[in-house]
């Protein structure tokens, strides 16, 4: 190895080691601004520690969908609600983590680095206000993916290593723990390590460790759905298997959330794949039905998005509460045509990349659940897809970069620009909410309970349910200015 190569090398992961660092400070940060609201206050108070102290399980009547087996999810809810630096600390840690994974899946070069650290800026808003801006949403949502993404770096890695034999005992208290969080990532590990073990047994290289992670969610899945919660008439809680209650849901609601309104991801694998078609060397035909739909979808998506957001109106739970079947219906079935021809293009250019088959099959598995469920129907279930969709979307645009040949250090200094400047822009809302914030909820009126809130956050979307009013809690943000004036001043 040349000096010139060892320099950069050096240079490569001093700049990874301060990007992660950076990170972990930016969520930390971030984590300190967010504005609790509703479920956070229920765990905060006596309901909370009532559900704690009888292993989670109440009457339907008084504590509905709280009464579940999301052990871990539920217990890291209370736990972040009563300690801020836990909660700064949990939250810096599991997202920093997060993109950690995605970029180590991701080829670990300086240019997957940054599309990694840019996965929160691509959110649609009701992944901002349900995952991001919403400690309830962190807590059930973004430690599972990670733990999920965490074994299949493993398993990845394990193609060319041969681990320790601590490694299969760890892998099973890693499915144990994986599942404990929210039912859609149970049920999917369960198929991520069915899947695992089913492709090691066909390529003849089963490992110890792909049994004892599958035993593990096995074991998660029987902790969980034991739960007396789940085997009670619930008024939260419904399914439903009448097809056209199915369709329903997915045309009018729950398909906006899978596909249409990620449009800057859409807009990224499109592009993409375009790109992709025309440089490399496929077949003619490929060539052009792979060209031509990828624009005819890229234009569709742009122009959709931008017609629903003139014409019809979000909800706080951002979906719309009423789309006339004959826009639904043609709308969701391009919906379902984009994720046919998404599989096709990996068969096309990725057909030997079994992460890609893997990343693909789970987001269907994730779907699949979500299309039974008729009540709660909301977006947070659909955040485990688009972190799987945004892997894949790395693929594609990684690809297209490479094809298109263009100078790394180019690339790489529009990336880095985007990023901070996007970095800035949401500490900034953040800032300003949580500052909007002190000033309504110090009110001594507000505190004594004589009168409600009266003004919204400037950036509703940063706080659950676009910041509903009634759902804030007087004694909280008293003991938060009370513990925290010294460094609100």
């Amino acid at each position: 190895m040349s000096k010139k190569t060892s320099g950069n090398s050096t240079l490569k992961k001093i700049f990874t080691i301060i990007m992660f660092g950076v990170s972990f400070i930016y969520f930390c940060a971030f984590r300190f601004l967010v504005i609790p609201s509703g479920d956070d206050y229920f765990w905060l108070g006596k309901m909370g520690k009532y559900l704690m102290n009888h292993m989670f399980y109440g009457p339907q009547a008084t504590y509905g969908g709280s009464s579940n087996g999301r052990y871990l999810g539920n217990l890291l809810e209370i736990v972040t609600m009563h300690k801020l630096p836990v909660a700064i600390l949990a939250y810096g840690i599991f997202w920093t983590l997060l993109l950690w994974c995605i970029w180590y899946l991701s080829k670990k070069t300086i240019t997957s680095l940054l599309l990694s650290f840019l996965f929160i800026f691509t959110m649609q808003d009701a992944f901002i206000n349900n995952i991001l801006g919403w400690n309830a949403g962190f807590v059930n949502y973004v430690p599972p993916v990670v733990m999920g993404l965490i074994y299949i770096i493993v398993v990845n890695k394990g193609v060319a290593k041969k681990f320790v034999p601590i490694v299969s005992i760890l892998l099973l208290l890693l499915g144990l723990a994986g599942g404990l969080f929210n039912e859609v990532w149970n049920i999917t590990q369960l198929a991520l390590g069915l899947l695992v073990l089913g492709y090691s047994y066909w390529k003849k290289d089963l490992k110890s460790y792909h049994i004892t992670y599958f035993l593990g969610t096995i074991g998660s899945a029987l902790i969980m759905f034991t739960h007396k919660g789940y085997h009670e008439a619930s008024t939260y809680r419904k399914t439903s298997y009448t097809l056209s209650t199915i369709w329903d849901t997915y045309s009018k609601v729950t398909h906006f959330w899978l596909i249409t309104f990620n449009l800057i991801l859409l807009i990224a694998i499109l592009l993409a794949i375009f790109v992709l078609a025309i440089k490399t060397k496929i077949s003619s035909e490929n060539k052009l039905a792979v060209s031509i739909f990828s624009v005819i979808f890229l234009i569709y998506y742009i122009i959709i998005n931008n017609f629903f957001r003139n014409n019809f109106h979000l909800n706080p739970m951002y979906g719309y509460k009423t789309v006339r079947a004959s826009i639904a219906v043609p709308e969701s079935l391009v919906s379902i045509a984009l994720m046919i021809f998404i599989g096709y293009c990996i068969w096309v250019f990725f057909k030997n990349d079994p992460k890609m088959w893997l990343y693909y099959l789970l987001t269907g598995v994730i779907a699949g659940q979500l299309l039974f469920v008729s009540s709660p129907v909301n977006s947070r279930g659909y955040f485990l897809s688009y972190v799987l969709m945004y892997l894949i979307g790395m693929k594609f645009v990684l690809s297209a970069l490479n094809e298109l040949r263009i100078k790394n250090y180019l690339i790489n200094l529009i990336l880095l620009a985007t990023l901070i400047v996007c970095g800035y822009t949401y500490q900034s809302m953040m800032y300003a909410n949580y500052h909007a914030n002190l000033i309504r909820v110090s009110d001594p009126d507000y505190y004594n309970g004589k009168k409600e809130l009266t003004k919204h956050v400037p950036y509703v979307k940063f706080v659950w349910f676009n910041d509903l009013m009634n759902q804030q809690n007087a004694p909280y943000w008293k003991n938060h200015i009370d513990t925290y004036k010294h460094i609100l001043k």
